[in-house]
């Protein structure tokens, strides 16, 4: 097979006002929305949209979570507050755990396809102070809850 890159396509549109975003309790500068919870292998899809040029508060994801960058560019910061990292749409990687960072969307922000592979674990996400202090601990119960709700919010 002999593949060939396909050409660029100019000023692709996601329609993300399809999506319905929500906000994320304690994080600002993003919105979310669930794609699937796979409770048998306790996998976490979700696109987060991140405000341009702002940072979301520090974290460190306790579960693999890899990233697809879908639209505009993902900041990774250190926590000191360099960046670590520009991801460019079009890119996938595989996250880390034990990683305290912060993120961000570009100038003009960032659609993130994320999954998170729990494999058995309760504990999903640590959210944290600029001193790296757990602030507090989301879990997959959490994670459950605000799919129940979502799954609410569109039936009705």
């Amino acid at each position: 097979m002999n593949a060939q890159p396909a050409a660029p396509q100019i000023d692709c549109d996601l329609y993300d006002h399809e999506i319905t975003w929500l906000p994320f309790a304690g994080i600002e500068n993003l919105e979310l929305t669930l794609c699937d919870i796979d409770e048998e292998r306790q996998v976490v899809d979700l696109i987060v949209r991140f405000a341009p040029n702002k940072t979301v508060t520090m974290h460190n994801h306790l579960a693999q979570t890899n990233m697809l960058i879908i639209q505009g560019e993902l900041r990774m910061y250190e926590p000191d507050g360099s960046i670590r990292e520009i991801r460019p749409a079009g890119r996938y990687y595989r996250g880390r755990t034990g990683d305290a960072h912060s993120e961000g969307g570009g100038p003009q922000g960032a659609v993130v396809l994320y999954s998170m592979r729990c494999d058995g674990a309760r504990d999903v996400l640590e959210i944290m102070d600029d001193d790296a202090n757990v602030q507090a601990t989301l879990t997959m119960d959490d994670v459950r809850a605000a799919w129940n709700a979502q799954q609410a919010m569109r039936a009705g």
